[in-house]
């Protein structure tokens, strides 16, 4: 071009939009702009035509051509000499097509030669020819340590990026390398960038937190990093282990040196972010050595026990050819030696052969959740895939062939040929569409400046890329979207042979909850496909649940043994999950129960095993938040649950007895640690009679009957060893006048209300009269012995208060029984303990009220200090005799239907027991005739309302009809109680208002339906009621 014709197009705006728009610019006007400041940026006029002859050759062949004159008119401008630019074009015609080229390519790369123009004789010189790694991460680490500072070091790492980035880009968009040489050198500079900001790091955090941070730890690259073949947007995938220095500890992951390694990857990460907060490159240090999700840095020797203990079949795919990158590589190099055997299983267990398979249908199932835009990384048959099957396939022959343990998926698939894994076809198919579409990806993400990896659905966007591919006709989009298809769909049918080939599966319908329970990482759309059938609302949370299930938090207890049970009865567990009133709080509960109890595997084994005991742990888990509060409240208490599943019956008291001693026998227990033992052995007993319970198993009597048994022992121990304390302090209590003078007075604790009659509940207060046979004094138990001696009274009233505060102190999970303080064998402000005759005298004064003789209708003697003098069975004698004599004014029976009618006072309409037709009137009513009838019946008395009754109707005291009819009810009413009670409800009496809970208590129960529980319910308590009536009329 004549320099007449370039001041021709300067000066005439509309000579310049015809000569740009012949040479394919659309927005002339913008371009007009661009040549005027190319004009106006330094160069004579001469060389202004030199370029503009060359652009008039070259901008027809690139895209976007209005962009690459706006960068060309913005680089000549910053450059420190536009006169020997422009003459490097005159006499080099090479040098402007390799600008240009690389300006059309993208506007960040444009912008960074722009911003960094001293690259370009950089890029001519090195040519974007390959250089070695070593010679890479020595100029990188050089580079970055003749600087000093944050600030500085950060800005020199991105200036090292955005060069070497130049250099690696010229090498593919001009000299066209191989797209394998590509891959290699963006992974040497990304891997000598973390290298560099590691060794600052350590550097730096040495000196800030005053300590000398030793070389013993290991950076290792697992993924593209590891197998050098990263694209511009990859992820660098690391983990860090150390081996800790001169003393280890059992936390090791917690250490002190732990804690400061973590600081320097901290500082690696931060290092390694611009000015402006984005990363140069994205690293990922999530990759599972530990159950300690806080801390990236984990031990040589603990990464080692968890992979073997709890590592998954995608983790040992991960790990294939992974390497050493930072830190020490003899360290690395150890770590990645003793994990070679875990990954290249030559004996495969029941657990790998599971895990295997459920890779191998994850895989399959790719094909299913195909999206439609064409991703050349996540669609089936692209690199992921190829990279997920290649592994797989050296996960499964590398123990018999060695020399197919190598990193990199297109060293993989070299040595799977080698070794006739692969045939040529197929090893040259896959070889050819991995590099094709990593090639792709890499142009894609440079053009974008991004991580993107699904070819644009912008048509003009896709046109670029084409474009830069070199697809140059018409059809370019088009073509280069058929290559892409025809890529993977080819390199999926022969990964899809490869799979059927390489590893017969025989469970072809194998439930897919099992391998929700093996897939670490399920996609959303697949856990609402599985999970959302169980009726769980949140399946994000249910599938945390299900992992945290699957793994052991004992360290030497096998996590993939506990996996492999869990995914062999999930379809079973969750099935039974969603037939409860919640499901999701039911897993929770069940994840928190398991939890407590440790040993997940051998549960889960149990199950499969026993089908029954699985729904059995459901049930408890939905519907019993007492006996699941037990046990999270005691860990390790699987052996009474086990116990509570296989043992065929209820604990008796000899049995129960027998247990206790064996806990108590082996040391001096007092006080509070007593306590503790009595609290968790009444919470195993309760453990045992509630499963058996919600298995329906035995009769509310024969439950009753254990409950009663359980607070007998108990209350006999905590008196036994308060006894003998003040034995010790005072001496021994003796009878000082009568028939049994100088033999040793007893003392007695005469149970009344629900404990007296051997029918309470889990929570029922101990009710409880303190009683001693006669006044005297202590003696010296022996001549060795010396106590201060002092008054039976004294003694036993000391006692009593004893057993009342051991009883009633509060621990960290509750107290051992509730009991009246204030309840009194006499009068309210009579002694706490009292002599046998005084009661007795008591019961036949004035002062005794009709209440005292209907609560003695169910009183039992639960502990006798002295069986001697046989004071329990003369004081129940007594006691029945009195009943029998009592004064029966004209008006007694109307002031016990007016107690039972003030009793309702308060009550709200769902009790169960105070309100109208409750369990109190069938109490009464038995009661009533118990008083009634003594005299005439004495056998009728009779603790137990259910056994009382059945005497009352035996003695022709009650009709049958009546005692059926209030026999049903009182058992259904106590049923209802129990559920409640298993439920843990703070109103212990009430029909639950909240519909869920009422939901619950129907399952529970075994109801259909929770207005099937309302109705029979109200049903009996007017049937109660109108019997209470007329019953008490009739007396």
């Amino acid at each position: 071009m004549q320099v007449a014709q370039v001041i021709e197009l300067l000066d005439s705006p509309k000579a310049a939009h015809a000569w740009l728009a012949n040479l394919g610019v659309t927005d002339t006007t913008a371009a007009s702009h661009s040549l005027l400041a190319l004009n106006e940026a330094g160069m004579t006029i001469d060389l202004v035509s030199v370029t503009l002859t060359q652009l008039e050759q070259i901008l027809p062949t690139l895209a976007q051509p209005e962009q690459v004159l706006h960068a060309l008119a913005q680089f000549i401008s910053v450059s420190r000499n536009p006169i020997s630019l422009g003459a490097l074009w005159e006499r080099d015609t090479e040098a402007l097509i390799t600008l240009l080229t690389i300006f059309s390519a993208s506007q960040h790369l444009s912008q960074l030669l722009i911003d960094e123009p001293e690259c370009y004789d950089l890029l001519r010189i090195t040519d974007g020819q390959r250089v070695d790694r070593g010679i890479i991460l020595d100029e990188i680490l050089n580079e970055v340590l003749s600087v000093s500072g944050d600030v500085a070091v950060e800005r020199q790492l991105q200036r090292i990026l955005h060069r070497e980035w130049l250099r690696i880009t010229y090498g593919d968009l001009v000299r066209k390398q191989n797209p394998d040489t590509v891959l290699e050198q963006t992974s040497y500079l990304y891997e000598g960038l973390l290298a560099a900001a590691f060794q600052v790091a350590v550097r730096s955090t040495a000196a800030t937190n005053n300590s000398t941070l030793t070389d013993q730890f290991a950076v290792i690259a697992i993924g593209d990093l590891a197998a050098n073949q990263m694209c511009y947007g990859d992820t660098v995938k690391i983990m860090v282990v150390y081996d800790e220095p001169k003393v280890s500890t059992a936390n090791s992951h917690n250490s002190a040196f732990a804690n400061l390694l973590n600081k320097v990857l901290a500082k690696t990460l931060a290092l390694l972010t611009s000015a402006t907060g984005k990363p140069l490159f994205t690293v990922d240090v999530s990759f599972p050595l530990s159950n300690n999700d806080s801390s990236p840095a984990t031990n040589l020797n603990a990464a080692v026990r968890y992979l073997d203990f709890s590592g998954r079949t995608w983790q040992r795919c991960a790990l294939i050819g992974a390497r050493p990158c930072v830190g020490n590589a003899a360290l690395g190099a150890e770590f990645l030696r003793r994990i070679d055997k875990w990954i290249y299983r030559r004996y495969l267990s029941r657990a790998d052969m599971t895990g295997l398979r459920s890779q191998k249908r994850r895989l399959y199932r790719a094909d299913l959740t195909a999206s439609v835009a064409l991703d050349l990384q996540a669609t089936p048959g692209a690199t992921a895939d190829i990279v997920a099957i290649v592994q797989f396939i050296q996960l499964l022959n590398g123990a018999a062939f060695t020399n197919i343990r190598v990193a990199g998926t297109i060293n993989a698939i070299a040595a799977l040929h080698h070794n006739k894994l692969l045939t040529a076809e197929e090893h040259n198919a896959l070889r050819d569409s991995y590099l094709t579409l990593k090639h792709i990806q890499h142009r894609l993400q440079v053009i974008t400046d991004s991580s993107a990896t699904a070819l644009p659905q912008n048509s003009k966007r896709l046109q670029h890329l084409a474009s830069s591919l070199g697809y140059t006709d018409d059809e370019q989009n088009d073509r280069l979207t058929n290559d892409v298809r025809h890529a993977v769909t080819l390199s999926r049918k022969i990964l899809n042979r490869l799979l059927d080939e390489s590893f017969v599966d025989q469970e072809a319908d194998t439930p897919s909850e099992m391998d929700i329970v093996l897939d670490p990482h399920p996609s959303d759309q697949r856990l609402n496909e599985v999970l959302g059938k169980h009726n769980f609302r949140n399946v994000q949370l249910t599938h945390q649940y299900l992992t945290d299930l699957a793994t052991e938090r004992i360290s030497f207890l096998s996590t993939r043994r506990c996996r492999h049970f869990l995914a062999l009865i999930a379809p079973q567990l969750l099935a039974a999950i969603a037939q409860t009133p919640n499901p999701d709080a039911t897993l929770a509960n069940l994840c928190a129960v398991s939890e407590s109890l440790g040993g997940k595997g051998v549960l889960w084994e149990l199950f499969q095993l026993n089908p029954p005991t699985l729904q059995l742990y459901v049930q408890l888990c939905s519907t019993s938040p007492y006996l699941t509060g037990i046990l999270t409240s005691y860990p390790g208490m699987i052996d009474e649950l086990m116990d509570s599943l296989i043992l065929d019956q209820l604990p008796n008291k000899e049995s129960l007895q027998n247990i206790l001693r064996e806990l108590t026998k082996s040391a001096s227990l007092g006080g509070s640690l007593l306590i503790d033992v009595l609290r968790t052995f009444k919470h195993a007993q309760h453990l045992r009679v509630g499963v058996r319970d919600i298995l329906g198993k035995d009769s509310l009597s024969a439950a009753h009957q254990s409950l009663s048994d359980i607070m007998d022992v108990c209350l006999e121990e905590v008196a036994r060893e308060n006894y003998e304390q003040l034995v010790a302090k005072y001496g021994i209590p003796t009878i000082e006048s009568g028939p049994h003078t100088g033999q040793t007075a007893a003392f007695l604790m005469l149970a009344i209300g629900k404990l007296g009659g051997r029918e309470p509940n889990f929570h029922s207060d101990a009710e409880i009269l303190f009683l001693y046979d006669a006044n005297g004094t202590t003696v010296a138990r022996d001549r060795h012995h010396r106590n201060k001696p002092t008054s039976n009274h004294h003694f036993f009233n000391e006692l009593a208060k004893r057993i009342l505060k051991a009883v009633t102190r509060s621990g960290p999970h509750g107290r051992l029984f509730e009991m009246n303080s204030q309840l009194r064998a006499t009068t309210p402000t009579g002694s706490l303990a009292v002599e046998n005759s005084e009661f007795i005298k008591f019961l036949g004064s004035d002062k005794a009220k009709i209440s005292h003789f209907l609560r003695l209708c169910n009183s039992r003697v639960v502990y006798q200090s002295s069986d001697l003098t046989n004071s329990s069975e003369s004081l129940i004698a007594q006691i029945h005799q009195t009943i029998i004599s009592m004064p029966r004014e004209n008006n007694w029976q109307q002031e016990i239907y007016k107690l039972r009618i003030e009793s309702e006072q308060g009550a709200a309409e769902h009790n169960l027991k105070r309100y109208l037709g409750g369990t109190m009137d069938v109490e009464t009513i038995v009661q009533m005739l118990q008083l009634k009838h003594a005299s005439q019946h004495p056998e009728i008395l009779q603790v137990g309302t259910l056994a009382a009754m059945k005497q009352l109707a035996a003695q022709g005291c009650l009709s049958s009809e009546d005692a059926e009819a209030l026999s049903q009810s009182y058992i259904f009413l106590r049923e209802i109680e129990a559920g409640l009670r298993l439920m843990d409800t703070s109103a212990r009496h009430d029909l639950p208002k909240d519909p869920l809970a009422l939901t619950t208590l129907a399952s529970l129960l075994g109801y259909e339906s929770p207005q099937a529980l309302v109705t029979i319910c109200r049903r009996f308590r007017q049937d109660n009621r109108r019997r209470f009536n007329t019953i008490l009329k009739t007396v």
